[in-house]
């Protein structure tokens, strides 16, 4: 993607803007610097939707964008955005379109086309955005999918229980180990209980599944409407497929259940939130217990002066069902070393773009010589997080992020000393960003200071200064 495909994505909202007459097109710019110039601090890169690398030191955004217009769900509406990031890295420079979609909203239904990021919730603490397999730490996916906008409730009874769902289908297009376009299929289902308006009880299941691509040594993978078939159904290979997906199922799959017990006062809203991740049948039934992501999110409403929000998250990935897959004696398959975000076959794992699609704690691999990033090496690790906003004297707003974890590598690579025995990695990282409005300069500012010390990454020191401005570029004609 470069920047012609950017301007043609500029016209192509300019176009739909046009057509409909009664949308307002918004947009946005940023530019920001960094020190030091070799690598960011954890906290100044992770969870910048794969805007901001490593190495970057000198970076600029913008964005063109009309929003869902009204307020009625019922009626037909629709909205369009692009977005494009030039960035100046130590090791690489980089220009890409993160963002180039359309959406068609009516009857509480939500068709996207593109590439479109997902919102960030919990006001930007949590360190996966209360979602342990597709966080805001990458690169959004090019794609279609159709979701609810809303919770639809059940006839009779939707007083009390509701249902949203999501069926979607994208395209992994970097460079990665299984090439030529590796697939991925996404569904997911959630039922919610509501016991008074303020209290709510949700439960539900998501499922991905990388298939299709290229394999050195092997070709191209199974991708016929019947492999897709065996896919969405979760079934084993046809007589083309691997000899691996003949034994199990075709493709790489990875799923979650998800509970989050909801409070919604008119002062303070709060909310417990669990994530339990599976890569097969032995973690979706549980043997994998207690992995996981704990959350624990509590806002205020009201004067957020000082205070606003407060989020702690717990995370364990140790057990990932015992170390072994075979049982070492008898050779019987026992369903261990579940080996969280990699893969045999789609090697470069649970990642996009170097990135970890997930939760950021999983710690990816450098990219090789030919630009490929061959999965995670670090899958094992207990990490507590906390996150923390507010609004500082003078409309200030502050966000402060600190996380520290034990890495333990891989069951069948831990990490080890000289000696040889096996050792855990502490790792502390700490994030504050200041925010202050376009009250006295025709932008807004931000300043964000990073810092990491342990033994997984470098100890580092960074601070990086960015400018904003967001307004309306074009206003919708009166009805």
């Amino acid at each position: 993607m470069n920047i012609r495909l950017f301007i043609l994505s500029v016209c192509i909202v300019l176009s739909f803007q046009s057509f409909g007459q009664k949308h307002t097109l918004n947009y946005g710019a940023e530019a920001g610097g960094a020190i030091p110039a070799d690598r960011l601090p954890f906290w100044l890169h992770s969870n910048t939707y794969g805007k901001i690398a490593p190495d970057a030191y000198l970076w600029g955004n913008i964005k063109l964008f009309s929003d869902f217009r009204k307020a009625d769900t019922r009626k037909f509406d629709y909205a369009v955005g692009a977005e494009a990031t030039g960035a100046l890295g130590k090791d690489d420079h980089r220009l890409f379109i993160n963002q180039l979609y359309g959406r068609i909203r009516w009857q509480n239904l939500v068709l996207n086309l593109g590439i479109l990021n997902p919102p960030t919730i919990y006001d930007g603490l949590s360190s996966t955005n209360g979602n342990m397999l597709y966080s805001t730490n990458s690169r959004s996916m090019p794609g279609i999918d159709l979701s609810t906008w809303d919770y639809i409730k059940l006839p009779w009874i939707g007083r009390w229980v509701s249902f949203r769902a999501k069926y979607a289908e994208y395209t992994m297009i970097d460079d990665r180990y299984a090439g030529n376009r590796t697939r991925l299929h996404n569904k997911m289902v959630g039922i919610k209980l509501t016991f008074i308006p303020q209290i709510s009880l949700e439960g539900g299941m998501e499922h991905f599944a990388q298939w299709g691509g290229e394999i050195p040594g092997y070709g191209k993978l199974p991708h016929s409407f019947k492999d897709y078939a065996r896919v969405v159904f979760v079934k084993a290979g046809g007589e083309d497929s691997p000899e691996n997906d003949l034994n199990n199922k075709l493709g790489n799959h990875i799923g979650m259940h998800f509970a989050r017990l909801r409070y919604n006062g008119s002062k303070w809203g709060a909310e417990l939130y669990y994530n339990h991740m599976f890569e097969d049948g032995s973690g979706q039934h549980y043997q994998n217990k207690p992995d996981g992501l704990y959350g624990f999110y509590l806002t205020r409403k009201t004067s957020p002066k000082w205070f606003k929000s407060f989020l702690y998250e717990f995370y364990y990935t140790k057990s990932q069902s015992g170390p072994n897959h075979n049982d070492p004696e008898t050779g019987e398959i026992i369903g261990g070393n579940d080996n969280y975000f990699n893969n045999g076959m789609y090697q470069s794992g649970w990642t996009f773009y170097g990135n970890v699609i997930g939760a950021p704690f999983f710690t990816p691999w450098g990219k090789t010589a030919e630009g490929i990033t061959p999965g995670v090496f670090n899958s094992r690790f207990v990490a507590h997080h906390i996150g923390v906003c507010g609004e500082l004297p003078w409309d200030i707003q502050y966000k402060l992020m600190m996380s520290y974890s034990e890495n333990y590598g891989m069951h069948h690579l831990p990490f080890t000393n000289e000696q040889g025995e096996r050792i855990s990695k502490p790792q502390f990282s700490f994030g504050l960003e200041l925010v202050a409005p376009d009250l006295h300069l025709p932008f807004g500012t931000a300043l964000n200071i990073g810092f990491d010390k342990g033994d997984l990454l470098e100890n580092n020191f960074g601070v990086m200064l960015k400018i904003f401005k967001t307004g309306i570029l074009c206003k919708s004609k009166k009805q």
